[in-house]
């Protein structure tokens, strides 16, 4: 009686252990990939401050850059521009409602492929190259810096051209990349100041 009491006492921790195995892995998965996406985001911000940041960049050229940038992401407000430029719409027949899921991972990569090459394109003397291995999805997204302009009417927002904002997220699950957490660095215009105030 004793010994069957300590075997089934025995078979419930082990079975207990057994049934934390999966989610340990799940977790240590998770948290290879949160470090590999913190590390590959870390090398593109780097990488994008380093190469905008160059005292020989010209004021058109910076300008002309980040608009570029900023276009191949902005679909306008009705077709859903910013990180929705990386899903596609998908329409329920019966409710039309729309929900958004992301695109295929070579597409993903190759928007933002576009948006870096657009950045890099700006320093003229040093391109760098993608920094991020195709194994990881990545999406990039541009906009200009904001800075409060106070009139008659109150406050209003405007674009600062001088700075520009660069927002990432990477994943290896392309079904993920909405809910990853967002890196983001601002870079500030190097170039000749005198060209601000023409």
């Amino acid at each position: 009686m004793e010994v069957n009491l300590a075997i089934f006492i025995m078979a419930v921790g082990l079975l207990a252990m057994v049934a934390l195995y999966p989610l340990a892995y799940r977790e240590s998965r998770q948290s290879k990939d949160d470090v590999k996406a913190a590390a590959a985001a870390d090398c593109v911000l780097n990488t994008l401050t380093a190469a905008l940041s160059s005292r020989n960049i010209e004021w058109k050229d910076w300008v002309d850059g980040i608009d570029e940038a900023y276009g191949k992401t902005d679909k306008g407000k009705h077709l859903k521009g910013g990180w929705l430029a990386y899903c596609d719409e998908v329409r329920d027949s019966n409710t039309h409602q729309a929900t958004f899921a992301p695109k295929k991972h070579s597409q993903i990569n190759s928007l933002a492929k576009q948006v870096f090459g657009a950045l890099a394109g700006i320093n003229r003397e040093h391109k760098p190259s993608w920094p991020v291995d195709d194994e990881l999805a990545c999406a990039i997204v541009v906009q200009w810096g904001q800075m409060p302009v106070f009139d008659g009417d109150g406050m209003q927002m405007m674009d600062d051209r001088s700075r520009v904002t660069i927002s990432l997220r990477i994943t290896r699950r392309v079904g993920d990349l909405l809910g990853q957490p967002v890196f983001y660095t601002e870079v500030h215009f190097q170039g000749d100041q005198k060209e601000l105030k023409e």
